[in-house]
């Protein structure tokens, strides 16, 4: 059987509780990355951060339209909107708007560590050591391309 640590990402960039908004959207900007796995200083995971998260500070009534929006015909307002400072972006941090952390453990099997991507509604999915440390994050891409690659590889399977 195939592990998630097998196809994961090791390099994951993560921030601390103590990180502000303004500097979690940064380091999104900077890595591109849609999710941020929130660790203390012994890199424990203690929760995640995603990106409509963050938007969720900078831009609540947008956010808050996405559950309506296949009642919304026009973005264009929304749009046009000029960036605007949000004060709390610079004192709220990682533990004031942190999820709880949905994670498997680096021996997780890929159907397994797929399920709970699903289940869970989650697009990236932080991978933990034995002692709930952080070894690395996989996404729904990763462990497609874990399946397709075997698929595509006679007599192999994932």
């Amino acid at each position: 059987m195939n592990s998630i640590a097998q196809f994961m990402k090791r390099e994951v960039v993560a921030v601390s509780p103590s990180t502000t908004v303004r500097q979690a959207a940064r380091t999104v900007v900077e890595w591109r990355v849609g999710t941020l796995p929130v660790v203390e200083a012994d890199g424990v995971l203690i929760g995640v951060v995603r990106v409509a998260d963050l938007l969720h500070v900078f831009m609540p009534d947008f956010v808050d339209l996405l559950q309506d929006i296949d009642f919304v015909h026009d973005f264009g307002a929304l749009e046009a909107l000029a960036p605007r400072d949000v004060p709390q972006a610079a004192t709220l941090t990682m533990r004031d708007i942190m999820c709880p952390a949905v994670a498997v453990q680096a021996h997780c099997g890929l159907l397994r560590a797929f399920a709970t991507m699903v289940k869970h509604e989650i697009l990236d999915l932080p991978v933990v050591d034995g002692a709930g440390r952080l070894a690395g994050i996989a996404s729904r891409v990763d462990i497609a391309a874990a399946f397709l690659g075997a698929w595509t590889q006679e007599g192999t399977s994932p």
